[in-house]
């Protein structure tokens, strides 16, 4: 087994490895996943040395830490790095006989709230560790506050002020005493990383989609504000849920719903370069945010053994340094843009 490389995590002292899992496909996103198969996969991003986990009681409502804990409770506790989310509270639905969790293919049968306020990111936190069967998690995330989820600015300024007049408080203590390493942000909006900077000095954002082979429009302003203020950087959804996954030739998604023309294009303009230099565009998608050196980690979304076991092997795909000179001269990458300076060690 070949574990993979850390990289710090801004101002912190944290080191997280360069590769890990998130576990919002195995909360039913997209499809119910037997319990049986979401148990070996994790099973087998382990044994293929992934020590990065990441969940939120969003996922599945419930299920996503459920099973990451199952995977990981007996595992010794100093190998792993783990990651989790607040912002919202589960509760039992209060008509069972009208619950509806449509937004998952599968999951547990929870209400959910929004809750910024003091009492409910410690309450959040506490839940998330029965939930996860682990007693300590070291990265805690502002779950999904954006325009996304707020369009309405007076609700969105209203929820960002409950944040700081209550819960920034409480995730301030928990790091203080040491139950938490790092305060971040869950990122699936341009504009919000200066919208927390604004406000907290956060360590680290988990940025989704946002900064991808596909998409870069924050880098110039939004992350490299971050890396100034001292923040890291963790990617998630590096296939901008499936296109840069499947390709043109499959049934993938784009920001979780049909594919536009436009990006398909762009998404055809970028196989015919990969297939030019024998790069999966899988495995370009996955190496390509590390080349800037504020992000720490990227994190792949298996469902199935078969997706995490060919996930593995893309992200250690080794890709010539003129596949990005190459990119970056058909205007598929701006110059600005960093790019992997080499293959990514194999070895601690």
């Amino acid at each position: 087994m070949t574990l993979f490389p850390t990289r710090r995590l801004g101002r912190t002292d944290l080191h997280l490895p360069v590769f890990g899992v998130g576990t919002c496909p195995l909360g039913d996103l997209f499809e119910a996943i037997p319990e049986a198969e979401a148990s070996a996969t994790l099973e087998a991003a382990w044994d293929g040395g992934v020590r990065l986990y990441d969940s939120a009681p969003w996922y599945g409502l419930g299920q996503g830490e459920h099973r990451t804990g199952r995977a990981l409770y007996r595992r010794p506790r100093e190998e792993f790095v783990l990651s989790t989310k607040v912002g919202r509270r589960l509760f039992r639905p209060r008509d069972r006989a009208r619950f509806d969790g449509s937004k998952w293919k599968g999951g547990l049968a929870f209400e959910h709230v929004h809750d910024y306020s003091y009492d409910g990111i410690l309450r959040s936190y506490e839940d998330s560790l029965q939930r996860l069967g682990i007693n300590k998690v070291e990265i805690l995330y502002i779950h999904d506050l954006d325009s996304g989820y707020f369009p309405d600015e007076a609700d969105l300024l209203a929820r960002l002020r409950e944040l700081e007049t209550g819960g920034f408080r409480a995730l301030e203590e928990l790091k203080s005493a040491g139950e938490i390493g790092a305060i971040g942000a869950g990122i699936n909006e341009r504009g919000m990383i200066d919208r927390f900077l604004d406000r907290y000095p956060l360590d680290v954002f988990l940025v989704a989609s946002r900064y991808t082979l596909l998409e870069q429009t924050i880098f110039a302003d939004e992350l490299l504000r971050a890396e100034r203020e001292g923040a890291g950087i963790v990617i998630g959804g590096a296939f901008n849920s499936g296109i840069l996954a499947t390709g043109t030739s499959g049934a993938g998604r784009y920001e979780y719903g049909a594919v536009p023309a436009a990006i398909l294009e762009r998404v055809r303009r970028l196989e015919a370069v990969a297939a030019r230099h024998g790069v999966p565009l899988a495995a370009a998608a996955l190496q390509f945010p590390l080349g800037f050196q504020a992000v720490a980690s990227v994190l792949n979304g298996p469902s199935r053994v078969g997706e995490i076991e060919q996930n593995l092997r893309h992200f250690r795909h080794p890709i010539p340094a003129d596949f990005w000179l190459e990119l970056r001269s058909e205007k598929l990458l701006g110059d600005d843009i960093p790019i992997p300076a080499a293959a990514l060690p194999e070895t601690v």
